[in-house]
């Protein structure tokens, strides 16, 4: 069946056999005409090799040679990048989640059932889009009106939390800053309702690298021998288009 997937997703299903369209179509992965689904294209993606994933994603792939990473492959990365000029953070889509929670942090408060700022503090980002579904635009234009310093107060008051910090390990004041004044309030709008669609779905596959330098984003996914999982394949063709700047696909080569 994923030779078939494959076959589709290159542009030529004649070749599939009667019964192996009909099970693909069972299960949601192809139409009776041969063509692939969102399922079937993600899982056609995801069979492939690591290069043939970035050419479907749209997503430029680069090699750096000579870096030894041993079990903390991303923070390597992140170091790597820092070197060059780069400021972010390392941890996934975290420093996302975390300036979404710290821009709408008082309507959040407002919202919490408990009545308690500490648990929109503590409460992940996630677990309140799902929550509050039903305020969304209030949330989101919340993020939108949110300035430098408000983001900053908001941090300040979240990171401290020891729990926070095991999720969003590396973050800091600077980063943060310079990751909200580069993305700007509407593209971090944007970002917090395509997430709010799916909270938990959305949470999970952003690059690993959340960078900035020169006022530009740089989003980068970081490999060694592994590729792209489902998780990556979803979020990232989902939020693509709303990430202002580049993101690419990194393989770390060793020595």
């Amino acid at each position: 069946m994923k030779a078939a997937l494959r076959e589709a997703l290159f542009g030529d299903s004649r070749g599939v056999k009667k019964g192996t369209l009909n099970a693909l179509v069972r299960r949601g992965l192809m139409e009776k005409n041969g063509e692939l689904t969102t399922e079937g294209w993600r899982s056609a993606v995801e069979s492939l090799k690591l290069p043939e994933q970035c050419s479907h994603l749209g997503l430029p792939f680069e090699q750096i040679d000579g870096i030894q990473f041993d079990k903390e492959p991303e923070r390597i990365a992140w170091k790597h990048y820092i070197q060059q000029g780069y400021e972010g953070a390392y941890c996934e889509g975290g420093p996302i989640l975390l300036i979404i929670r710290a821009a709408a942090l008082d309507v959040l408060t407002d919202l919490n059932p408990f009545g308690s700022r500490e648990d929109a503090c503590n409460r992940f980002t996630e677990a309140q889009l799902k929550i509050h579904e039903n305020y969304i635009p209030a949330i989101a234009s919340a993020v939108e009106k949110a300035d430098l310093s408000s983001v900053v107060r908001g941090f300040r008051e979240i990171y401290p939390s020891l729990m926070v910090k095991e999720a969003y390990p590396g973050l800091t004041e600077n980063a943060i800053s310079a990751i909200f004044s580069t993305l700007g309030s509407s593209a971090l709008r944007a970002i917090t309702e395509a997430i709010a669609e799916n909270p938990y779905q959305y949470r999970a596959g952003w690059p690993d690298l959340t960078l900035t330098k020169d006022g530009k984003m740089l989003w980068v996914e970081v490999k060694t021998t592994d590729k792209l999982h489902m998780s990556q394949i979803i979020t990232i063709s989902k939020m693509k288009p709303l990430l202002p700047g580049r993101l690419i696909v990194a393989q770390l080569t060793k020595a």
